[in-house]
């Protein structure tokens, strides 16, 4: 019986010895499992990845991008079909203003300009004598009176942008004579 004694008591220290290694294991893992959200988070994320092999990637790139090409095309011509419609939208305001700068402020450069013009072609001069002697007469001419309140808004809209055109005209007129 004291056979079994002393290979029991070998037991029983190796028994201890193995609950002190896992108690000491216990304490050193402690901190890293007590946040239990933070671990089912972390366990929960699962990332895959899928391995394909490099021609097979090449194809669907083509596949893709010839798919997109014809979309892209539509759209550069779009853009640019805007872009010319701007440039020539930006042409016609920039000969207006300039239209406009004249009229308001003419200076010498212009009217030397005119008057070399007018030297060299004499059919345009004579347009430009009698064209101003109309306009004189033009200006003293009795202009017709009415009530512009009576008229619809349609008309006197129609009455406004005639007497603008007029007025331009004119402005026009004297600067061309």
């Amino acid at each position: 019986m004291t056979d079994y004694l002393s290979f029991l008591g070998s037991c029983v220290a190796a028994t201890e010895s193995s609950v002190d290694t896992i108690d000491r294991c216990i304490t050193n893992l402690q901190p890293g499992v007590s946040d239990l959200p933070r671990l089912t988070k972390v366990l929960a994320n699962e990332h895959l990845y899928l391995l394909l092999p490099d021609p097979l990637l090449q194809e669907y790139k083509t596949e893709l991008a010839d798919s997109l090409v014809p979309q892209i095309n539509t759209l550069v011509e779009r853009a640019e079909e805007v872009i010319e419609r701007d440039e020539k939208k930006m042409k016609s305001l920039e000969e207006r203003l300039a239209i406009i700068r004249a009229n308001k402020d003419p200076t010498d450069a212009d009217t030397q300009q005119t008057k070399s013009t007018n030297a060299r072609n004499p059919t345009i001069t004579a347009f430009a004598s009698s064209s101003s002697a109309s306009a004189v007469a033009a200006k003293h001419a009795p202009t017709p009176t009415f009530d512009v309140k009576s008229l619809n808004p349609a008309h006197r809209r129609k009455i406004v942008m005639l007497k603008g055109r007029r007025e331009r005209l004119e402005k026009e007129l004297a600067r061309l004579s």
